[in-house]
């Protein structure tokens, strides 16, 4: 099923953070352990997990398909006192330390550099074909932090619905069974997310 870009920016225009302004707890809790260097966050919504890294040092690309969305983020970077800009596409010898670049890009036919960021982002977002490409895109001992919903989420009030975009029991740990798995964890107790820390070998 492809990705609605009318439906997110109908739902990013409402007032306020459709997924709140702060950023994933789990990102909060790994972040001490992630290299510098240049990062990824890949669907990046309204910019909550882009803008907080790049508060704390990091340059960041933040790839999102809504306009609506990446205002969003340019809105929090502000209040955030974050620099941003927009990008058309991914340039990193231009990147600032403490920045985020925006970047509006169908994933689904937007091509990720060859071993080119230390860190790769990823939160409530699943494209299968896409999962193999974001190992690629990091650099030797680089980390991907990915978080998302699984199955178990249809029990429960929000998320999507359609299996598509839900991850099956154990599926993300085997989808990066070729890196170095630091930390995963499956939930199904009041929401259904997988969480994984991984490390590129």
């Amino acid at each position: 099923m492809a990705y609605n870009a009318q439906e997110w920016d109908d739902r990013y225009r409402q007032p306020g953070c459709w997924a709140g302004a702060e950023p994933a707890e789990f990102l909060r809790q790994v972040m001490p352990l992630l290299p510098r260097g240049l990062a990824l966050d890949i669907a990046s919504g309204e910019g909550r997990n882009a803008v907080f890294l790049a508060g704390q040092g990091w340059p960041v690309f933040a790839i999102e398909r809504s306009r609506a969305g990446l205002e969003k983020a340019e809105a929090l970077a502000r209040e955030r006192g974050v620099g941003s800009c927009r990008a058309t596409q991914l340039t990193p010898a231009r990147m600032p330390t403490a920045h985020v670049a925006l970047v509006e890009a169908d994933l689904e036919s937007f091509s990720l550099p060859v071993e080119e960021f230390e860190v790769v982002l990823c939160f409530n977002y699943l494209q299968r074909p896409l999962l193999p490409l974001l190992e690629r895109a990091l650099r030797r001992r680089g980390m991907l932090v990915y978080e998302t919903y699984t199955l178990a989420q249809q029990k429960f009030a929000g998320g999507p619905r359609n299996p598509e975009f839900l991850l099956r029991a154990g599926e993300l740990r085997e989808a990066f069974r070729g890196m170095e798995i630091l930390f995963y964890s499956e939930i199904s107790a009041g929401k259904g997310t997988a969480s994984l820390l991984a490390r590129k070998a």
